[in-house]
């Protein structure tokens, strides 16, 4: 039996998601294990199950690819950036020690969230590239994810630290996120 490359390409994507989910469900399960010790704060939380999203995500739309027959280093070497760097910001998003202010998720959210919002902003390029030179969408299609890019790097590079924005933004993100699975469910099917 013989793989199409297609196959052969995704089995790469697929081991690197499962890293990343992996790592979230492992990082989630120790804070659960001693909840009696932390302090969860709900916009990290929320930040949590969006990353958990962003990679779901990935593995439905990679799958838009599998009549792609030719597949070059290039090629996959872009397409597997975006899992890459979406395990890190896993791997960034929750602490990995429990000594690691692992017992006050407020503290750690936001000793953390500049690199995180970094990488979103770096993650959110590429998937806008992708979308433009991959999936062929138009440049006018992108412009909520450039505008959610701007938005991840200005908070990024200049540091924002009030709470409000914070919780907004992420309030936001859910929102924009739940409302676009329903609006656009025909793109969460695999045919």
């Amino acid at each position: 039996m013989t793989i199409n490359p297609f196959e052969y390409v995704s089995i790469l994507i697929s081991i690197i998601l499962g890293l990343g989910i992996t790592q979230i469900l492992s990082a989630v399960t120790d804070l659960l294990y001693n909840y009696k010790k932390v302090r969860f704060y709900w916009p990290h939380t929320l930040w949590i199950i969006f990353v958990m999203f962003l990679h779901i995500q990935d593995w439905f739309i990679t799958f838009q690819l599998k009549d792609k027959s030719i597949w070059y280093l290039p090629e996959l070497l872009f397409v597997l950036l975006y899992p890459i760097i979406l395990f890190a910001i896993a791997k960034m998003l929750l602490p990995s020690h429990e000594k690691e202010e692992g017992n006050d998720m407020k503290k750690f959210y936001f000793s953390q969230y500049p690199v995180i919002f970094f990488l979103i902003a770096i993650s959110t390029l590429i998937s806008i590239l992708f979308n433009i030179l991959l999936l062929k969408n138009s440049v006018g299609d992108q412009i909520l994810l450039i505008c959610f890019l701007v938005l991840m790097l200005f908070l990024s590079l200049k540091r924002v630290e009030n709470e409000l924005i914070h919780k907004t933004i992420i309030a936001l993100v859910t929102l924009a996120s739940v409302i676009s699975v329903i609006v656009e469910s025909e793109a969460w099917v695999i045919k």
